[in-house]
């Protein structure tokens, strides 16, 4: 019996001499994270070995293959976790078939799943957890998520070990890395978390990465997340791409990345691609992406392609088409005016095709007037 209590005592003493340790060093346990969790968020260390740190904690109490790595980063964008209207108690994490399965808690209830968005207007901190594997003496990361700092995370079966705040050059290193190490099932999701970082390491890796040697797809992925990154280098970065690119697809989605830019440079670009391109395809998909943005630049370009006697009429129904995806109040007025004025009757059919789709009282008016010959 005084072994036991002996035991009891020194346990007490440890976990308040821990507790003051932890709080004097500022890394006390995050509230947020709950279950199998081992704090390594210690001052004075890099992430990699903070990393290092992680396995060998790992392989010395631990039996399992699998293990978390989870630390706080600088995001160019403000993490949201789950439905706005349902916000869960808790989310779950695990492992499945070697990927992160991450489950929300409702009152007791597990539902698998999560929904995610970003306010792009923002950043600030957001957290990531990586999915380590031991694969003979080397860990590998497997997997990796985005972390809501403002939910609850509760390891379940596998631990996590918490690394803290790190800076982002590190983070955005340790990422970088993970990707050229060819693993194309986790590149993917390293792309846009490295696109998440601020800063402006992130533009240059999706630049060279576009620019690169690799799979089309892995290519096209980062087209996109530089066209997310929206700021002013990212359009140039676009525009180098599309003058380098041989392939239509990635010219295609330079475009598209184009038209996810709030910049008037960027509808400049589309509008100048739109006129010069050789392809009538890559002309078509630029007029369709400018349609598509609806200010007063790419409106009176549109109109112009209609208005043009040069351009052949597959192009001018695209230009319609486009139109007919303004909003009603821009959109109606000009597919009228081209249904009554444009000297070919392909376009004017399209356009009045497409005024029939809109349901509009103008239009409805412009039927009325045409067929009862009002």
């Amino acid at each position: 019996m005084k072994t036991k209590r002996k035991n009891v005592n020194i346990a007490i003493i440890s976990g308040i001499l821990f507790l003051a340790v932890t709080i004097f060093q500022g890394y006390a346990g995050q509230d947020f994270l709950k279950g199998k969790v081992n704090y390594l968020d210690k001052s004075g260390k890099s992430l990699a070995q903070k990393i290092s740190s992680a396995v060998n904690e790992f392989k010395k109490d631990y039996s399992d293959a699998s293990f978390f790595v989870g630390y706080i980063f600088q995001s160019r964008h403000q993490i949201h976790m789950g439905d706005r209207s349902d916000s869960p108690t808790s989310f779950g994490i695990s492992t499945r078939n070697g990927e992160i399965k991450i489950s929300r808690s409702y009152k007791g209830k597990e539902k698998s799943g999560y929904s995610m968005h970003t306010e792009n207007e923002k950043n600030g901190p957001a957290g990531l957890i990586l999915l380590y594997k031991l694969s003979g003496k080397k860990a590998e990361m497997c997997d990796a998520v985005l972390m809501d700092l403002e939910k609850t995370y509760e390891f379940k079966k596998e631990p996590l070990f918490w690394l803290g705040k790190t800076e982002n050059k590190e983070s955005f290193k340790l990422l970088k890395d993970s990707f050229e190490s060819g693993i194309e099932d986790l590149q993917d999701s390293l792309l846009f978390l490295i696109s998440s970082h601020d800063g402006i390491e992130a533009g240059k890796f999706l630049h060279s990465t576009a620019l690169g040697r690799y799979p089309k797809d892995i290519r096209k992925n980062a087209i996109f997340w530089i066209g997310n990154l929206k700021d002013d280098k990212s359009i140039n970065y676009l525009k180098e791409i599309y003058k380098k690119s041989k392939e239509k697809e990635l010219r295609e989605q330079v475009i598209f990345g184009l038209s996810l830019c709030d910049h008037d440079d960027a509808v400049k670009e589309m509008i100048r691609i739109a006129r010069q391109d050789s392809s009538s395809e890559i002309r078509k998909n630029a007029i369709f992406w400018l349609g598509q943005k609806a200010c007063q630049e790419s409106i009176i370009y549109l109109k112009g392609v209609v208005e043009e006697t040069d351009e052949d009429d597959e192009v001018k129904n695209s230009a319609v088409f486009a139109i007919s995806q303004l909003p009603k109040e821009k959109s109606v007025p000009l597919l009228i005016d081209i249904a009554k004025n444009n000297k070919s009757a392909s376009v004017r059919k399209k356009a009045i095709f497409w005024l029939g789709q809109t349901g509009d009282e103008e239009a409805l008016k412009y039927f009325e007037k045409i067929l009862l010959k009002k």
